[in-house]
This record gives structure tokens, sequence and C-alpha cells, in this order.
């Protein structure tokens, strides 16, 4: 089963560096959220760059809340000039700043996306009705509210469940993005519960990135 970290951007190049290095020892693939919680940073195909640099695959995301055709048009040819190969396009929380385009669908998106070539991944929530949304031909899905194996019973295995890993340092946090987390000895059970079940998982812990690469290290021993 294969293990994707999650990395939050960031303006500090340096610390982006250093995060990207460390979980460099135990993956292959990074998940790069974009503007998280509507806030803006720096943008994840720029962090995919970096990524990339350090010999890592990175899994860009793309919000469309933010976009008309042509900027969403224009981020994936940067995307493609780049040499960045996965992209998951999302509608993504309200913007804090400015008013929301909301011109492109996820369907739209996707087909777009893979017209261009990507590998492209849409978000699915595990708390709705969700059949219609694996009916848009994404090539994978990252799925939010994950709590417990059964809930990807019948689902095709192209379904990454995310598991946010909930600390005393990032509880507020994850308390404001409303996602479903889990502690990290949660988080290690469900993962050797996963190993069967799943093609694998998106490790995230937003604001406590010391706590992720302890969870790396030790599903890595």
């Amino acid at each position: 089963m294969e293990i994707i970290a999650e990395i939050t951007p960031s303006l500090n190049k340096a610390k982006l560096v250093e995060r990207l290095e460390a979980v460099r020892r135990y993956v292959e693939k990074v998940d790069i959220p974009e503007a998280p919680g509507g806030k803006p940073t720096a943008h994840s195909l720029a962090v995919g760059v970096l990524a990339k640099q350090l010999g890592l695959e990175p899994i860009v995301h793309i919000r469309l809340v933010d976009l008309n055709k042509t900027a969403f048009k224009s981020l994936l040819g940067g995307a493609h000039v780049l040499d960045i190969r996965y992209v998951v396009v999302l509608q993504g929380d309200p913007p804090a700043e400015g008013k929301p385009v909301g011109e492109i669908t996820t369907e739209e998106a996707v087909a777009a996306a893979k017209s261009m070539g990507f590998k492209t991944g849409a978000l699915l929530s595990l708390r709705r009705d969700y059949a219609k949304r694996l009916e848009i031909g994404a090539d994978f899905y990252l799925a939010l509210h994950f709590t417990e194996p059964k809930q990807l019973q019948g689902l095709p295995p192209v379904v990454y469940p995310y598991i946010l890993v909930k600390t005393g340092r990032n509880a507020s946090i994850l308390e404001k993005l409303g996602q479903t987390a889990v502690t990290p000895g949660e988080a290690l059970g469900l993962i050797h519960q996963l190993q069967e079940v799943a093609p694998g998982i998106v490790l995230s812990a937003p604001g406590d990135h010391h706590a992720l690469l302890q969870l790396l290290e030790k599903l890595r021993s």
C-alpha cells in the first residue's frame, strides 16, 4: 500500500524545502493542497516544483472556486510545462479574500485535465452520497471523513483515504477545517487495517509536521 504525505504550502521556502527533504526518507509522493481553508499562500504548483527538484512526485491541487476557464487551463498549461503529472481538481473552501468565481464544474475540470494527459484526481466525501462523483471519470479519488475500513467496501480500487491526525498542536486547525481526524495511535491502526483494502492513503497532520514525521518513521520500522 502506498503512503503519500501531505505537505501544506507556506511562504517560507526554506521551511518547505526542509519539510520536503524530511519526508523524502519515507515516501515517494507528496500531496499539496492549494490555499487550505481558502487562505492565500504559495501556490501548489510552486511547491510541486520544489518537490520535483528533490526527487519527489507531487500531486498538486487546483481550486476551481477561484478560477474562470481561461485561468484554469493556464494553470494546467503551467503544470504541463513543469512536468507535473498528477493534479487534483476541487471546488475548494470559499476564498478568504475576493469573490468566488465558480465557473467550472468538477466534471468539466476532470475532463479538461485528462484531455491534457494528467493523472487526474477528485475529492470524495464519505459523508455524502458519492455515487455520482464516482461517475465523473477521475483516475483516482481522495476520500475525506474516513474513520474505518468498512467505508471502502464496494468502492473501486482507486480511492485513497485521507487520514488526518489530530494532536495537541493542531486540534484547533482541524476544528476550523471541519475535517474528520484521529489520534496518532488510531492512525497507525487504520493504516495497518488498510494494507489489503486500499491502494494507498494520504497521511496528513496540518500544523504539526513533527507528528507526521513520527508516524512515517513508525510505519517504516
